[in-house]
């Protein structure tokens, strides 16, 4: 091979893979980059500016179109039927309108529509914003891939392709959509509550975080147990429809309900459920400010069925930590007494050994406040008195103000132990592990 040729054939071999590099280079910039978003947004707007929908199912002439509108921000169903809508199941129709894309268009010629199942449409949308402008959305069968289905926009004269969503959230029945809250309560809100049932009749009032008994057993309630009450009612759903007026309650036994609920919100605004006869495993039940009469199912009832031992507080004494200031304890080990220097620091006064040393009493402060009894004694037995004049376990603790609360606890009695505070004359049941809960040493306090 002549010199000369050899010399052309390395400088093509060179351009060649200087070729191949800079490919393959710039190939691994392309690869680096993220895809672009071919598709676009069917409509320029904002959840909160649509303030009327309608929804029709063109295909079926039977089936009723269901209008929405919005008043006052919540939904409510103006036709077949006035009514209040499901805040879920419309909201996903007014997320799924701003959020659809189109991905693609094509040619909406007559013959191509039947085809796309859109002459005439599974379902159409109609919506109109608060500043008067109309949209619409005919929505007919989903593309091969089963993401997508066909669509014409605001009478256009292409067919999009917007995501299967769409039609999902929207192509429901009647009862889908509307409103299936039992009652319409702000559990945080509620400041009253009555509830009448066969165990008799409960009356509270909240002050502050905390409920209070205030009829003819007043006292101090459980407020996590009318808080769980009051939480199950709000999130309840009405299982079917059995009438939409209020006529015939001797009917379903709404007439003279056998459990009514009232709940009184901080405004003096009141909500009211009845619930009357069980057929089956459900239960008649209205919503006082309603006429419609549904089904509810037994479990709500079951909480419904609660009565004065109940609600009751169970806590055998109600305190504030930050409140005291000077703790004595007397147990099988002795006597402790500890004083608070500060506003945070406790110390040892007795016994001497530890006089002056840290000391940390969270572990009696939350055993004591935590703990709830397994039955309360109005009218406690002699007996039972006898045995808490003599305790296992008492503590006195005062406040800043000089004022003290005690709590004493007897010794066992089998697999239980009686408890009694200084503000009532309750006596409380327990099971005999408190004591050993209880039964400090000084090394167990120490900080």
């Amino acid at each position: 091979m002549k010199k000369s040729t050899l010399i052309i054939l390395l400088l093509a071999i060179l351009a060649g893979a200087a070729a191949y590099y800079f490919d393959w280079k710039r190939g691994g910039q392309d690869a680096a980059k993220p895809a672009t978003d071919s598709t676009k947004l069917a409509f320029t707007l904002q959840p909160d500016e649509i303030q009327s929908l309608t929804i029709s199912y063109p295909a079926d002439p039977k089936s009723q179109p269901v209008t929405f509108e919005r008043r006052d921000g919540t939904w409510q169903i103006t036709q077949p039927l006035q009514t209040g809508a499901d805040a879920s199941a419309i909201d996903g129709i007014i997320v799924g309108l701003v959020a659809a894309r189109i991905e693609q268009t094509e040619p909406g010629a007559p013959d191509r529509l039947k085809v796309y199942g859109l002459d005439p449409a599974d379902v159409a949308l109609d919506f109109q914003l608060k500043n008067g402008a109309k949209h619409s959305v005919k929505l007919g069968k989903k593309d091969f891939t089963g993401s997508s289905v066909y669509a014409v926009l605001d009478q256009g004269k292409d067919v999009a392709l917007v995501p299967e969503s769409l039609l999902v959230s929207s192509d429901k029945p009647l009862q889908v959509l509307r409103d299936h809250s039992v009652l319409h309560i702000d559990t945080n809100d509620v400041r009253s509550f009555d509830l009448k049932n066969a165990a008799g009749e409960v009356v509270a009032a909240k002050e502050k975080s905390d409920w209070n008994l205030v009829k003819s057993a007043a006292g101090a309630a459980d407020s996590d147990a009318i808080n769980a009450l009051l939480a199950a009612i709000s999130t309840a759903k009405l299982v079917s429809i059995e009438s939409e007026t209020a006529e015939h309650l001797a009917k379903y036994g709404l007439a003279n309900p056998a459990i009514t609920v009232t709940a009184g919100d901080s405004k003096g605004k009141t909500a009211t459920l009845l619930i009357g006869k069980k057929e089956g495993e459900e239960y008649f039940a209205r919503d006082a400010s309603r006429p419609t009469i549904f089904r509810v199912n037994q479990d709500l009832v079951k909480k419904l069925a609660v009565g004065y031992p109940d609600l009751r507080d169970k806590k055998i004494a109600r305190l504030d930590p930050a409140n005291f200031i000077r703790a004595e304890i007397h147990d099988a080990n002795g006597t402790i007494v500890c004083s608070r220097k500060g506003e945070a620091d406790w110390v040892f006064d007795e016994p001497a050994d530890q006089k002056g040393k840290t000391a940390s009493l969270d572990k009696l402060f939350s055993t004591i406040g935590e703990t709830r009894a397994d039955q309360i004694i109005d009218h406690p037995a002699p007996e039972v008195l006898a045995r808490l004049a003599k305790p296992a376990f008492d503590v006195t603790l005062t406040t800043k103000d000089g004022k003290k609360l005690s709590l004493a606890i007897s010794k066992e009695s089998g697999d239980f132990v009686y408890a009694r505070n200084s503000v009532t004359p309750t006596v409380y049941q327990l099971k005999k592990q408190i004591l050993d809960t209880l039964n400090f040493k000084p090394s167990d306090l120490a900080f």
